[in-house]
């Protein structure tokens, strides 16, 4: 089922992998150890491909299998718009096409990871700094990358190219004028961390925190603490970990690891520290960075709390990097963060949206639902929530929980959306106006009747759940 993860996250998004340095036939023999089933043409390929629909002339076809998919069926595809060579696991052509170069491995998974780690380790130079975490990977990757960029030339993962197909096809984007290259790192089971973090060997690694989300796969909160240690596992003294301090299972990880360590702490002692923590209503969020004995204020563009800790993570990174403080100041305040991630709306109606529907885990969750009950509003607090996925046994409990966690904030109404999302009412109904529905459409209707000018809605839930579909239908034009 790897491949079917891996190739579900990447629907749309671009699969090709231009190479601007040489990746010849022997770099694709000794990088992957396969077995050369074809004339020993002596190619240079243009770039990696494992989509046969959209390959270029001189590419490399990588023939990806899963259980639900096999890009076997697509080799004679690939070559026929201009492939130069294939990577294979099955010999499945009857006459091979002449010309053509032909490897046939055990995994063409584990090859295009091999492809990338020795794409990768050829820029001798290279700092690579690793991301990973149960909540704001992205965000966290976005603000890493916009405070190094005040000194360096950074390439990052973009979209959800942050799994065993898109992390190496976004290696063989590297240049040589890239100095630094941020990268998050996505998985959803034991094994995938350590491997991605065996094809793109950082430097500097980031585990953001730990949370519930995957939990369903990692049989509970203590495997994820086990799967995100993968990042760091192997680091040595050559090598620095970033070290969330608020974060109790981190603290565990890092003393069992023998690198170097910057910390950073909303609440304590640390490294890099925050100090003074405001918030402007519903636009940004005031603090003093403090990096040892220097200080300096920084808004940021954001409103959520956890944002000031993504922004202490990127300021440690910058410190790893040898940025000056006002590089790091710079690179914060200039930073814009990405959509659905506690994204502002003034909708046409008069009330605003605080649209955060890109993803949600119970503590993600828990985090938006104090962003929107601290406001201090005398207008309403509507609340509108789809269902948590990827939570396995605990999926019930974890929904009801959220409810009574509901019950005791100051929202108002909450409108749930999903087959779960009835459970997050029942835990709330006691304290708070709950209904469930079970389309967008209907939210948007009743939010429509319930919301005046001056009200405040929060809408979010899991990737799945399409929660953005709410806010198509009350603003039209977004």
């Amino acid at each position: 089922m790897m491949i079917e993860r891996c190739a579900e996250r990447l629907l749309r998004r671009p699969d090709i992998a231009p190479i601007k340095k040489v990746m010849d036939t022997n770099f694709v023999l000794n990088s992957t150890k396969g077995k050369l089933i074809s004339e020993n043409f002596d190619y240079e390929f243009s770039g990696i491909s494992t989509d046969s629909r959209t390959i270029v002339d001189s590419q490399l076809f990588v023939a990806l299998k899963g259980e639900n998919y096999d890009g076997h069926k697509f080799i004679c595809d690939a070559i026929d718009r201009g492939a130069a060579g294939v990577i294979l696991e099955d010999v499945c052509l009857k006459s091979k096409p002449r010309g053509k170069l032909y490897v046939k491995v055990d995994s063409t998974l584990d090859s295009l990871g091999d492809l990338a780690k020795s794409f990768r380790e050829s820029f001798e130079n290279l700092r690579v700094i690793a991301i990973t975490g149960s909540n704001g990977k992205t965000t966290t990757k976005e603000m890493v990358s916009a405070v190094i960029g005040q000194k360096y030339d950074v390439l990052k993962n973009t979209g959800n190219f942050n799994n065993l197909i898109g992390l190496p096809l976004t290696l063989f984007n590297l240049e040589d004028k890239n100095e630094v290259a941020v990268l998050e790192l996505g998985m959803n089971r034991f094994g995938e961390i350590r491997r991605l973090a065996e094809i793109c060997s950082p430097q500097i690694g980031v585990i953001t925190n730990i949370g519930k989300a995957h939990i369903g796969n990692l049989g509970g909160i203590d495997g994820v603490k086990k799967a995100k240690s993968e990042l760091v596992e192997k680091f040595g003294a050559e090598q620095t970990f970033i070290v969330n301090k608020d974060d109790a299972m981190i603290l565990d990880i890092a003393v069992n690891t023998g690198c170097k360590k910057i910390t950073y702490s909303l609440h304590g002692d640390a490294d890099v520290r925050a100090l003074n923590i405001e918030r402007d209503g519903l636009s940004s969020r005031l603090f003093t960075l403090a990096i040892g004995s220097k200080k300096r204020s920084i808004r940021l563009n954001n409103i959520g709390l956890h944002n000031v800790s993504n922004a202490l993570c990127a300021s440690a990174c910058g410190v790893a990097m040898g940025l000056a403080l006002d590089e790091i100041a710079s690179g914060l305040e200039k930073f814009e963060f990405p959509s659905m991630r506690l994204e502002i709306i003034d909708s046409a109606h008069g009330f605003k949206i605080i649209n955060d529907c890109y993803n949600a885990n119970p503590d993600s969750m828990k985090n938006a639902i104090d962003e929107l009950s601290e406001l201090k509003s005398e207008f309403k607090k509507i609340a509108v929530l789809g269902d948590m996925l990827e939570l396995g046994k605990d999926a019930e409990k974890e929904h009801e929980l959220l409810g009574r966690y509901i019950a005791k904030s100051n929202i108002d109404y909450l409108f749930t959306y999903g087959d779960l999302g009835k459970l997050i009412a029942k835990g709330a109904k006691r304290s708070v106006n709950a209904s469930c529905y079970h389309d967008h459409k209907s939210i948007a209707d009743q939010i429509m009747q319930v919301a005046k000018k001056g009200d405040v809605v929060l809408i979010k839930g899991s990737r799945g759940m399409k929660m953005e579909k709410v806010i198509k239908f009350i603003e039209p034009q977004e």
